[in-house]
């Protein structure tokens, strides 16, 4: 039902277009945008049905996970170089602090990688002329890795339903310009469990939030 609820906004806005095509009542200089607008829905129901593919995959633990010492350094600097765009498209700045040149962090590198993706997306979506920080340390047991923003923030007792798919912590984000729902934080907490690791949030109205991961190092066997 949460697909079929999602979808159906995107299938509306081409299927308006498309009769407005049938029946000439789009005039030709609006006809660039129209397919512009088309292509953008297109691509919005393609990402919708392959995350859901991949989050049923990785909670039914049909994923293989390959775990390798990761750099924490070069790995999240080369992130923020792929989202740096993006991020400055809404006036934010993305800022990396790692507390040691060669701190590494033991995980699957592509599946890192997503996490990290995931949760920066959702900073940007969050927040404007503001700033995410990217953060990494190590503790005795755990590689924890942290992602803050300055961004609109949520209250407390919204916090427990954020991993659900589709679900938004405030209904007039739905239409504004907060832009679409998606799965991004449910696939993240499902990746951080199938690495037995932790995610804990913090957030606070109109200051921002910060997702914490704890990865946990990689067992030496004994003899």
């Amino acid at each position: 039902m949460d697909v079929a609820h999602e979808m159906r906004t995107p299938l509306t806005t081409l299927n308006g277009i498309l009769e407005g095509w049938e029946h000439d009542m789009i005039p030709e200089r609006s006809r660039k945008r129209s397919v512009e607008i088309m292509q953008n829905e297109t691509r919005r129901m393609i990402r919708m049905v392959n995350e859901n593919l991949d989050y049923e995959k990785i909670r039914s633990a049909q994923v293989v996970l390959v775990k390798q010492a990761i750099p924490c350094l070069a790995t999240l600097t080369a992130v923020r170089e792929q989202l740096i765009k993006k991020a400055a498209s809404k006036g934010n700045a993305v800022h990396v602090s790692v507390s040691s040149p060669d701190l590494t962090v033991y995980a699957d590198y592509d599946r890192f990688i997503q996490i990290l993706v995931n949760l920066i997306n959702n900073a940007i979506q969050f927040t404007e002329n503001g700033t995410i920080t990217l953060t990494a340390h190590a503790e005795v047991d755990y590689t924890v890795i942290k992602v803050s923003d300055t961004g609109i923030g949520m209250a407390e007792n919204e916090l427990p339903a954020i991993w659900e798919r589709f679900y938004k912590t405030d209904p007039s984000r739905k239409n504004n310009k907060y832009g679409e729902s998606g799965i991004g934080l449910a696939i993240v907490k499902s990746l951080i469990d199938s690495h037995e690791g932790e995610i804990e949030v913090e957030s606070t109205r109109d200051k921002g939030t910060t997702f914490t991961i704890k990865f946990p190092k990689e067992k030496k066997e004994t003899n």
